[in-house]
């Protein structure tokens, strides 16, 4: 049978369209909706509580905490609604697509961008601390960028409430992404909320300015870290580093909590506040890495044997008050409280809901417009079928790999990364105007690794890549969105 494309957007409710899968998670959904007069773009979250029942209190709380932020650094939450088992979440939708897709595999991005998106990290880590909110899962695939590059923190599936009323607590759940939590997190003790979310941000900027992870798990055990603690900072990743970030990193990237810096002293770091050149290099011309000093890193001694890899997903219950409404935009509420939902909800594969939203409006894009920036694309030159057969053919000449393939176009591939984590990501065709899309998604996983594996599998397709159409944002130039619908 031949490979489907699809041939229109399917409608949600009256007047809103489906126009793209932007992610799925353990519980369900995330799919970009369209007001078919007014161009609004809106990221819904679709739960079926009937599959997934233990969802009920997560959810809950994530919408408890998440109602209470309005920050231009943060996921905007216009509300959410129940049809039965079905739960809706409604989000802003950030149409510059992940931080992760603009880093570079193992060179990461030119400094004055980094300190960009690290800038507005912070900013965005700073509102919610002042609220007494911490994230607890800070990686690049939990941020994302609108049109205008603004960095948006979404993913509160994790966080919880530290202070409230002036009274602070401690946290004991180990929750979070191995390789940014910090390691009080895994240590099996109470940990202060601020530096745990602060130590994640100094590892994502390590992914920002090298392209890589800079250990697995922040553990004596680890010998990346081991040589980090032990000032053996002339190895990658830190040899691709200056000395002036590196400089910052050393008082972020502290396991002795109380000498940890606080996020006003990272705003008023010399690395933080300078005002970079576009042509800066990530690399330091004129100091050697061979001459660096350690002398301030004040790394505390080894953790103890008390130690357990296992990381909760779940976080601590907090009762306190919810907060006021938002108030929603007229045109959301057919979405929020009238109209009747109609599209029934695919079982996920057990991915991080919010790892893929994205987010923002528009009015006056097309619908193809509406399609979130993605660097993992290209068009090709042969028909769907060919193009299915090619991919699912190199795909069973890598080792490692194994994939399913349906009738809709699609193909997901399953793999693991450098550090033995799955990876799963998927392929499906685009109808592009008489042109046809290959647009890869990271399904479950860390985004660069899934970058870095796209790439593999993109320079083996290289005889059907459409060299004189080389599309990695979306095109004004074609009409409308033909996507298979999953």
């Amino acid at each position: 049978m031949a490979t489907q494309i699809g041939t229109e957007a399917e409608e949600f409710v009256e007047g809103w369209d489906f126009i793209q899968t932007l992610g799925e998670g353990a519980y369900g959904e995330v799919k970009l909706v369209v007001n078919r007069m007014t161009q609004e773009a809106v990221a819904v979250k679709i739960i079926d509580l009937s599959k997934y029942p233990a969802a009920k209190n997560d959810i809950r709380k994530e919408i408890a905490v998440h109602r209470l932020l309005k920050h231009k650094n943060i996921i905007q939450f216009f509300g959410n609604r129940v049809e039965g088992k079905l739960h809706y979440i409604f989000l802003e939708y950030a149409a510059g697509g992940e931080l992760f897709d603009r880093i570079e595999p193992d060179i990461g991005m030119p400094q004055p961008d980094a300190q960009l998106y690290f800038r507005q990290l912070v900013e965005g880590m700073a509102y919610l601390h002042k609220l007494g909110v911490t994230h607890r899962d800070v990686k690049p695939e939990n941020l994302l960028l609108d049109t205008d590059d603004t960095l948006k923190i979404t993913d509160f599936g994790l966080a919880t409430v530290f202070r409230y009323q002036g009274k602070e607590r401690q946290l004991n759940k180990r929750c979070g992404t191995l390789p940014y939590v910090a390691p009080e997190v895994i240590s099996a003790k109470e940990y202060k909320a601020e530096p745990a979310d602060i130590w994640s941000c100094g590892v994502v900027l390590v992914a920002l300015l090298a392209g890589e992870l800079p250990w697995d798990q922040p553990h004596y055990d680890n010998k990346e870290y081991y040589d980090w603690k032990e000032c053996n900072i002339t190895l990658t990743p830190w040899s691709k580093i200056n000395n002036l970030a590196l400089s910052l990193l050393r008082k972020i990237l502290l396991p002795n909590v109380e000498k940890r810096a606080s996020i006003e002293q990272i705003q008023n770091h010399v690395w933080f506040t300078k005002k970079f050149n576009k042509d800066v290099s990530n690399l330091s011309s004129t100091i050697a890495t061979s001459k660096r000093k350690c002398s301030n890193l004040n790394l505390s001694p080894s953790p103890t044997k008390e130690y357990s890899t296992g990381m909760s997903a779940s976080q601590p219950l907090w009762h306190g008050s919810a907060g006021a409404d938002i108030d929603h935009k007229p045109v959301l509420e057919g979405l929020l409280h009238g109209a009747c939902f109609s599209q029934p909800v695919h079982k996920a594969d057990d991915i991080l809901i919010s790892t893929q939203m994205h987010g923002t409006q528009g009015n006056s894009q097309t619908l193809l417009q509406k399609l979130v920036k993605r660097m993992t694309r290209f068009i090709v030159t042969t028909a769907a079928d060919e193009t299915i057969d090619r991919l699912t053919t190199v795909l069973k000449d890598m080792p490692g790999y194994s994939y399913k393939h349906n009738s809709l176009g699609e193909v997901t591939i399953t793999t693991r990364d450098r550090r033995n984590v799955p990876l799963v990501f998927k392929a499906h065709l685009l109808d592009m105007n008489s042109n046809i899309l290959l647009d890869f998604r990271l399904s479950k996983g860390d985004g660069i690794e899934f970058k870095r594996h796209f790439l593999k599998i993109k320079r083996k397709l290289t005889a059907i890549v459409n060299v004189k159409a080389p599309i990695t944002w979306p095109s004004p130039a074609v009409s409308s969105p033909m996507l298979s619908t999953t």
